[in-house]
């Protein structure tokens, strides 16, 4: 008996994922680094079938005035140079292919790919190698891309593609090969649109202050270049009264910076929301338009803003959304946080009681700098559970507005379930301005600012459990806040001293020593 039956065909599957770039098969290509080398068709054969992904990654250097024709078929490249271009006497040029060349089937690029080739009797052997940190945390960064340009001009790196570059690998270093003795501008660059300019404020840069001479003596010298974000430009986007005596400022990053010098109206409270400005200001008497001169570092604009023709009414007043139960520690206030200024309290219109209905002392207090918030404060008992009962009318806030029924429940935990952190900072200088950031997994939990002193000590208590850092800003120009760099200028980012701490526990007094001259912890006691 004969069985028969029709073949099914399907894609083969399983096995591992291939992971490893195409190799070049050099019996069959053009011999890399040849001498006395004339202009002929360049073919470079690989293992396997191959894309060329982002031409414009191909950089000759020396620079050419026409770029090579370089096609792709199959398993193979050709490099055809453009026939009314003249290659230099005894010249090494570097085709160097950056991350273009790729496997077929899974994208695995094949890193840092050059042809090399001198028109004399030489090929330029010198090096240049480093490593790529992030400022902020010193790790390493990869996929950097390291450039040298033989010219000076700061503009060089906006205008033009490097004479030499590579790009960083997983543990940030870099190695340019081939390079002609000399003096170089340095520059590294996040390069996410891959043109090799640095066009786009968004990119993260790089940059050694001199030229870098590089020669035979310097072959053993690694360079270590910390890159930044620098600081996007602070720019008022738009600009409106969105509701009854607010004005709300649109701008182009967080405008901690940006201060009123002078307005037509009289100023009640200004709120910086995000990258948002919100301004409350009192209505007196009808206006088309308020007049605002606000100033940012070196940049003064006036703004012109025009009244909307018609207001329903002014926005009422609330407290911003609480959802479900608060939880706080015990010797913590109750921040009731309005949507506008408030400018009168009635306490009798407060009540506040725990779990057995009995009524609890308070106080309330206002922030002289924040006319929004009201902080309440009581002898708040361990693991408890209170209810916070504000009437109609008991807070008055702009234009009279009064708020309606708030009702907030709140609950304490246990203060042994939290720990005291102590920090001693030694060796600081009196002319320089500290920002000290208490950090848990990047969240920010407490910010201070030392200034003035030789020794500073700071309590940081009723802390959650876990681990902590303690990031140390040097605040050169005093602004109370990071500044990335800026290339142009010539400045680098304020440095950060980063402190590892040990763990904290539950119901522990944790004494850190830390030594700003030495960036690292003295002494730990428990």
């Amino acid at each position: 008996m004969v069985f028969t039956a029709c073949a099914s065909i399907a894609t083969l599957s399983g096995g591992p994922k291939d992971v490893l770039p195409p190799k070049l098969d050099s019996l069959r290509s053009t011999p890399n680094f040849q001498t006395r080398y004339k202009p002929g068709k360049v073919i470079l054969h690989f293992d396997e079938w191959i894309v060329l992904k982002g031409q414009e990654q191909i950089l000759v250097s020396p620079p050419l005035s026409k770029k090579p024709k370089v096609k792709q078929k199959g398993k193979h490249i050709s490099i055809e140079f453009d026939k009314q271009d003249t290659l230099r006497e005894n010249t090494t040029y570097n085709i160097n292919f950056g991350k273009t060349i790729t496997d077929f089937t899974e994208g695995n690029p094949v890193p840092n790919y050059s042809f090399v080739f001198s028109t004399g009797d030489v090929i330029d052997s010198l090096e240049f190698t480093g490593k790529v940190i992030n400022s902020i945390d010193n790790k390493p960064e990869k996929d950097i891309l390291v450039m040298l340009y033989d010219q000076k001009e700061d503009s060089i790196v906006v205008n033009s593609k490097p004479y030499y570059f590579a790009y960083t690998d997983e543990t940030g270093s870099f190695r340019i090969t081939n390079i002609r003795e000399g003096s170089f501008k340095v520059f590294a660059l996040k390069d996410a649109n891959a043109n090799f300019l640095y066009d786009n404020v968004l990119e993260k840069i790089g940059f050694i202050d001199t030229m870098m001479r590089i020669s035979n003596d310097s072959l053993t010298r690694k360079i270590e270049i910390s890159v930044f974000q620098p600081d996007i430009p602070l720019q008022i986007k738009d600009n409106n009264i969105s509701d009854y005596g607010k004005i709300s400022i649109a701008n182009s990053r967080k405008p901690d910076s940006l201060r009123i010098i002078s307005s037509s109206v009289k100023i009640l409270e200004k709120e910086i929301i995000k990258d948002s400005t919100l301004i409350w200001f009192d209505i007196q008497e009808p206006f088309d338009s308020i007049q605002l001169v606000l100033k940012s570092e070196d940049k003064t604009d006036t703004l012109n803003i025009k009244q909307r023709k018609k207001f329903e009414k002014p926005v009422k007043l609330n407290v911003r959304t609480v959802k479900g139960i608060i939880n706080i520690h015990p010797e913590k206030s109750v921040l009731l946080d309005f949507n506008q200024p408030v400018f009168l309290a009635d306490t009798s219109g407060i009540e506040i009681s725990d779990t057995g209905n009995i009524k609890q002392k308070f106080t309330v207090e206002n922030d002289s700098s924040n006319l929004r918030q009201f902080r309440i404060k009581g002898n708040w008992k361990d693991d408890t559970v209170y209810k916070l009962s504000v009437l109609p009318g008991a807070f008055r806030g702009l234009f009279y507005q009064v708020n309606d029924s708030i009702l907030i429940n709140f609950r304490t935990f246990r203060r042994s379930d939290f720990g005291n952190l102590i920090c001693q900072f030694d060796s600081l200088d009196r002319t320089i301005q500290y920002i000290v950031q208490l950090k848990q997994k990047d969240n920010i939990i407490d910010e201070r600012i030392i200034k003035n002193k030789e020794k500073e000590t700071l309590k940081f208590p009723g802390l959650e459990p876990g681990i902590y850092v303690a990031d140390v800003i040097i605040d050169e120009n005093k602004n109370g806040r990071w500044n990335g760099g800026d290339y142009f200028r010539k400045l680098h980012p304020e440095k950060t001293i980063k402190f590892q701490l040990n763990e904290l526990k539950k119901n522990w007094d944790q004494l850190e020593k830390l030594s700003i001259k030495h960036g690292k912890k003295n002494e730990t006691k428990n």
